[in-house]
């Protein structure tokens, strides 16, 4: 924790790398980031009305906005910012728009709207994470197109994918998979993470930077379960004897079926190895393969008849897990609000319940693992910045969308017009933003040209679809370099 502290206080007052975050919970992503340092938060989006509770408990800022709706993609759009991060839902993509290219075989999905950002914003980097099904669900499908998204049609560089000579993008999904237990936290959690940098913002630089994600943590918060247990838990916790007698059942007839379903207790004495298994956001069956056995606190309990239960605490002294210790091994308590004086400053809102509690910390992230994700991040982006160029700075100092228009610009005229005049061009976009339309009148004012001129100027930027007509003399910019609604994405273009 003493190195943590110490890694902020020195980065503190450094240049800030800008993040927004995307599906973000209760904020786990962002934390684990800005505990990397180096980074700061702009913008959040969360629906959930009770993890925006304990967002804007834990954060001072309401991250209530909606991913998918336009008012909250136009703000973004005049938004500075570096990194998109997101924790989406992982969704089956459509079958039935397999010949009509992305856009259809995607729609209805989250990462459809995370896709329409990045193209408008053009962030310099991307970090997703989601669950460890993700590089196998709907038989890869949904996995071979989110990198093929990223790296074909966004032209981003995704960290564990290579392209062969004949343009097939070559990858291992376990490169893509890393576990909590590696991280410092007595968790075994398997998560997929995808880190992507724009190739249009880096360029040649890519060339310098790791081809792989950390493995490993650098810090190590607790060793088994046993560590995060607390020491004087209620009653209610405990098992009825009924109930437990009701999942000793259950786990016999599943052993003679040969399944090996049921609860579990992770720390009985004498285990080998005791680590909890992945809690679940749906608290139930996540809540019962991850048991513990409680000497100190059962012997208290046995035996006694408490309200809510139909039967006596069991005797063999196991109990469910409090979220408390579901937090620990989340990493967000004792760790992740942790100040320089050692002080743990986590809590939630009052009044929330239990059951939500669970499904937070469940739906949530491992802190640490996108800490060490985070300065993975910040030292590949170093690693790349301290060669650029003077004009590459210029470029990478824009803000998302108007390096996206500019790029568009440059792309289409840079052989048809002057330097000067691409400059003019490019101030042009600086001047009159990019979420607003615009008239050649506007035009005329912002470069301090003539109505002829300023409509020569809108035709040719109309030409190359650098702006769109929105109505008869009123314009728009167009931030979207691909246009491949029609294009399919082939079977055989991703392999292992």
């Amino acid at each position: 924790m003493t190195e943590i502290i110490t890694n902020l206080k020195k980065i503190q007052g450094e240049k800030l790398m800008r993040t927004i975050d995307l599906c973000c919970g209760i904020g786990g992503i962002r934390r684990g980031f800005e505990l990397a340092g180096g980074y700061q938060n702009v913008i959040s989006a969360e629906i959930d009305d009770y993890a925006c509770r304990t967002y804007t408990h834990l954060y001072g800022e309401n991250p209530k906005n909606d991913v998918k709706s336009p008012e909250f993609k136009k703000k973004l759009k005049d938004i500075s910012y570096d990194i998109l991060l997101a924790g989406f839902p992982c969704q089956t993509f459509s079958r039935v728009g397999l010949r009509k290219g992305f856009k259809d075989k995607t729609k209805g999905t989250i990462f459809f709207d995370i896709v329409e950002i990045i193209e408008t914003t053009a962030p310099k980097a991307v970090f997703l994470e989601n669950v460890e099904n993700l590089v196998s669900h709907d038989n890869g499908e949904t996995f071979k197109t989110i990198l093929s998204t990223l790296e074909k049609e966004l032209n981003y560089y995704v960290i564990g994918v290579r392209r062969g000579e004949d343009g097939k993008l070559i990858y291992k999904k376990n490169d893509f998979l890393r576990n909590t237990k590696d991280f410092g936290l007595p968790q075994n959690r398997p998560r997929t993470y995808i880190i992507a940098f724009s190739r249009n913002h880096f360029g040649r630089h890519l060339e310098k930077i790791s081809t792989e994600l950390p493995k490993k943590g650098s810090t190590i918060i607790y060793n088994t379960v046993s560590d995060v247990l607390e020491d004087n838990v209620p009653a209610g916790f405990f098992l009825a004897e009924g109930f437990l007698k009701t999942l000793e059942d259950h786990k016999t007839r599943q052993k003679k079926s040969g399944n090996g379903f049921g609860y579990r207790v992770v720390n009985m004495p004498g285990a080998e190895c005791t680590l909890a298994c992945t809690i679940l956001a749906t608290g139930g069956s996540g809540k019962e393969r991850n048991l513990v056995y409680d000497e100190k606190n059962g012997k208290k309990y046995a035996g006694v008849v408490v309200q809510g239960k139909k039967t006596a605490i069991n005797s063999k002294f196991i109990r469910y897990m409090t979220p408390v210790e579901w937090g620990k091994l989340q990493g967000f308590i004792d760790y992740a609000f942790v100040d320089e004086n050692g002080v743990d400053k986590f809590s939630f809102p009052q009044k929330l319940s239990n059951q939500q509690k669970y499904k937070q910390f469940g739906n949530s992230v491992s802190v640490p693992v996108i800490r060490e994700m985070a300065v993975f991040v910040r030292n590949c982006f170093e690693t790349m910045e301290k060669d650029f160029s003077e004009e590459e700075k210029e470029w990478f100092a824009m803000r998302g969308s108007e390096f996206a228009v500019c790029r568009k610009i440059r792309s289409a005229l840079e052989n048809q017009a002057r330097a000067e005049t691409l400059k003019q061009y490019y101030g042009l976009v600086l001047k009159l933003g990019i979420s607003e339309p615009f008239t050649t009148s506007d035009i005329a004012q912002a470069l301090s040209v003539s109505g002829a001129r300023a409509s020569q100027i809108a035709n040719r930027l109309l030409k190359y679809r650098c702006i769109i007509r929105q109505k008869r003399g009123v314009y728009s910019f167009d931030c979207i370099e691909r246009h491949v609604e029609n294009q399919e994405v082939p079977a055989e273009e991703v392999s292992e």
